[in-house]
């Protein structure tokens, strides 16, 4: 792969086209916690629902197989295409073949939504107000050991 091929997902232009827009009344922007945010364009009540998710169920071993045969030929759109899924146990992924608004909620050890069980979703903690990144604990999911072991991850 040619690494002076520019990241399709670092143009905030593109991101905003090209992002499925799954969670509604927010909007995607540059955030101070990192890179863009996803922040509320109105209130959003607490124990709202702003998505569920969907994809496909698929091991991570199998997702890194797809992702190594797939990704250097989508040069710029790389981590557009090889980004989103959801951890589900230590082996196995939800995963979502093109990035959704969900992709652009950053960390935070006090955020203002969770991921809850079945359906697996997205739900207020409080009322987020106009304005107000969106921010989700990572570490609730079941992230995998090589997640966990990434030194870009140690923010966690």
């Amino acid at each position: 792969m040619d690494l002076n091929v520019e990241d399709k997902t670092q143009d905030l232009d593109f991101v905003r086209r090209a992002t499925l827009d799954t969670i509604a009344n927010t909007e995607i922007g540059p955030s101070r916690l990192h890179g863009f945010g996803l922040f509320a364009s109105q209130a959003i009540p607490a124990d709202s629902q702003l998505c569920q998710f969907e994809g496909q169920v698929i091991s991570i071993a199998h997702y890194h197989e797809l992702e190594a045969l797939l990704a250097p030929k989508l040069a710029e759109y790389r981590n557009y295409m090889f980004m989103e899924c959801n951890y589900l146990d230590k082996q196995t992924l939800l995963a979502r073949p093109f990035r959704t608004k969900y992709s652009y909620i950053n960390h935070s050890r006090t955020p203002n939504t969770e991921i809850r069980q079945q359906p697996l979703r997205l739900v207020a903690l409080r009322t987020i107000q106009p304005g107000e990144e969106l921010t989700v604990d990572y570490r609730k999911e079941q992230l995998s050991d090589d997640y966990l072991s990434n030194p870009a991850k140690q923010f966690l």
